[in-house]
């Protein structure tokens, strides 16, 4: 609303008598008047967009269409003007269910200047309220759709993060691996078939993904603890002393002391330490039974015994895949989970292993 005028008054009705003294007594009180014979011509008004009211006097009894019929378009079309109703005495009931379709309030004929004048004003206030609320509401949907598109934007970035992080990981993890593999070329690609036959498991076991990404770290790095130990002990062509026995014993303590200073790291810290525990408490380096030891490390127990049997080392050849089955079988509740060796077993978790020329220590 520009200059003096308090808002545009769209004033329809068929009685010419009507319009002229209404439009006077508006135009007194300082609003901007428009005028229409019927309803058909007021909505023509509308649609053509040659004329927007803040606020519309509609008559109910018109021919040819209702002041009903074109309340109900322009509450529909035009939601924000404002409309009041003028009625006879005798339509009050119908002027009060037309405040159901939407109109904002009505008037009864003959039309008094002063309630007039007030219930239009009540009107506009009304309808600015309604404009204050849909700029807001506009402004909140804008500011929805850029937090969303800042949050998007901000989440592809983390992500992005994420994976260099990860990326970053895993070829440290990576790097260990063969750092393990170069001291000792008997075990070359050792922790990679860990890894695999250790995956292979635990997913029918139904272990989730992040933590078969866990055990995956702890199988890969199950034997980082052997830099800690001698070549010579490492490479001996027969059977260990005592006191040798006692030093290779040392060597998951030794890894899970090389490994946990790093935080990613720390939670397959279990896995390194516990592998070589027994499920009857019989193993090393702290004697845990059963459940103590934690499932991933006694996943991890089964797919390095059975991959080094099946390897060749500097103590002997390598063994049948059929008897280090029978080995895994025979060893069920003694050193290893009766359940994951039936998996293994059963599920033949074995024949997932690609072929020896193709073993990697990658974890793609």
């Amino acid at each position: 609303m520009s200059g003096n005028i308090k808002g545009k008054i769209l004033i329809v009705d068929d009685d010419p008598s009507i319009r002229k003294v209404v439009g006077i007594n508006l135009e007194k009180g300082g609003f901007g008047v428009e005028v229409s014979p019927s309803g058909t011509e007021a909505l023509k008004l509308l649609e053509n967009g040659s004329y927007m009211p803040d606020c519309i006097l509609l008559d109910i009894r018109m021919p040819e269409l209702s002041g009903i019929d074109v309340l109900e378009t322009v509450k529909k079309s035009y939601p924000l003007i404002s409309v009041i109703m003028l009625t006879a005495q005798t339509d009050l009931e119908v002027a009060v269910d037309t405040m159901k379709k939407g109109a904002f309030d009505y008037i009864v004929k003959p039309v008094r200047r002063f309630q007039l004048v007030e219930i239009i004003k009540r009107a506009l206030r009304y309808r600015e309220m309604q404009l204050e609320n849909e700029r807001l509401a506009r402004e909140n949907r804008e500011y929805q759709l850029s937090l969303e598109k800042k949050v998007a934007e901000r989440t592809k970035e983390l992500i992005h993060a994420y994976k260099k992080l990860k990326n970053a990981n895993l070829e440290t993890v990576k790097i260990l691996a063969e750092t393990i593999e170069a001291k000792d070329p008997y075990t070359r690609g050792h922790c990679n078939r860990v890894r695999l036959l250790s995956s292979e498991i635990a997913r029918h076991t139904g272990m989730d993904h992040d933590r078969i990404e866990v055990l995956e770290y702890g199988a890969l790095l199950h034997d980082i603890g052997k830099i800690g130990i001698t070549e010579s002990l490492l490479h001996k062509n027969g059977s260990l002393t005592e006191e040798e026995r006692r030093a290779f014993q040392r060597h998951p303590t030794i890894g899970e002391n090389i490994l946990k200073t790093v935080e990613f790291f720390k939670q397959c810290l279990f896995i390194v330490r516990n592998h070589h525990e027994w499920y009857n408490g019989n193993g090393y380096p702290d004697g845990l039974t059963g459940d103590e030891t934690g499932l991933s490390a006694r996943i991890v127990s089964i797919s390095d015994a059975f991959d080094a049997m099946t390897s060749t080392r500097p103590y002997r050849k390598a063994l049948s895949f059929d008897f280090a089955l029978s080995e895994l079988e025979r060893e069920k509740g003694s050193q290893f989970d009766p359940r994951l060796v039936d998996i293994f077993i059963n599920k033949e978790v074995y024949a997932t292993l690609p072929p020896v020329g193709e073993y990697s220590s990658s974890l793609v």
